[in-house]
């Protein structure tokens, strides 16, 4: 009985001290926006995780989809186990300008060197992409406001895509050259918006116009921030 006894105590102890086997054998992730991948490994089939980033990347049972382009980092509730999601876009119709809302006459001048034109308010380029010539950047008491690419017409429908693989769209008639997407990140459940893009035809200059500008307010997280109108308006007033 006492043999007994001590075989049943190992056997215990020996379950208590038994490893933990669950574990991840891939630890990066790329895609595209609307792909979903399997999460690789052993034992995670019934873990619950959380991303930093769900308009970048979401998970549901067992399953990482992509969402916007952009980086995010995923990890699990109960483990501690984690990996990285990036979602690449498919189109690259242009570079997108410099989205740092307020900077200086100076700081794009550092980047992009001598403007083509400029006024008090206002920078226009040059660019190399023929099917967006042109970039501006328009300016409020010395700070960047808003910017923009000019596009030809004949990327319009390139251009939707290219705008709704990387923001949240609020409006898009791709028929009439038109859309309006918002920069989202967080949350889905409390989305936190920094800046929108809008795009639409505009006869003047024969081309599509896409304006990017931040929220009036940085309290303030969403859409009814963002003066599109006005936007529009300036980007317009430095093409004249």
């Amino acid at each position: 009985m006492l043999l007994f006894a001590t075989m049943l105590t190992f056997t215990a102890c020996g379950g208590d001290d038994e490893p933990d086997n669950t574990k991840l054998s891939k630890t990066a992730y790329s895609m595209y926006h609307e792909d979903t991948q399997t999460i690789e490994g052993t034992n995670v089939a019934d873990l619950v995780w959380e991303s930093d980033n769900e308009f970048v990347a979401t998970v549901k049972n067992s399953a990482v989809t992509g969402q916007y382009v952009g980086k995010a980092s995923v990890k699990s509730a109960t483990k501690n186990l984690s990996f990285t999601v990036e979602v690449k876009p498919r189109y690259n119709t242009y570079e997108e300008p410099y989205l740092e809302w307020g900077a200086s006459k100076s700081a794009i001048k550092a980047k992009y060197g001598t403007p083509q034109s400029e006024d008090t308010n206002s920078l226009i380029y040059q660019t190399s992409n023929t099917n967006a010539p042109i970039m501006l950047y328009v300016f409020e008491n010395g700070k960047m406001s808003t910017c923009g690419v000019v596009c030809k017409i004949s990327t319009a429908y390139q251009l939707g895509d290219f705008l709704v693989e990387r923001y949240v769209p609020v409006k898009v008639d791709v028929d009439n050259y038109s859309a309006t997407l918002l920069h989202c990140y967080g949350k889905i459940s409390d989305p936190q918006i920094d800046y929108g893009v809008a795009m639409q035809y505009n006869s003047s200059i024969g081309g599509v116009l896409v304006a990017y500008t931040g929220v009036n307010n940085s309290k303030s997280r969403s859409a009814e921030a963002i003066n599109f109108p006005k936007a529009f308006e300036s980007l317009e007033k430095a093409l004249k």
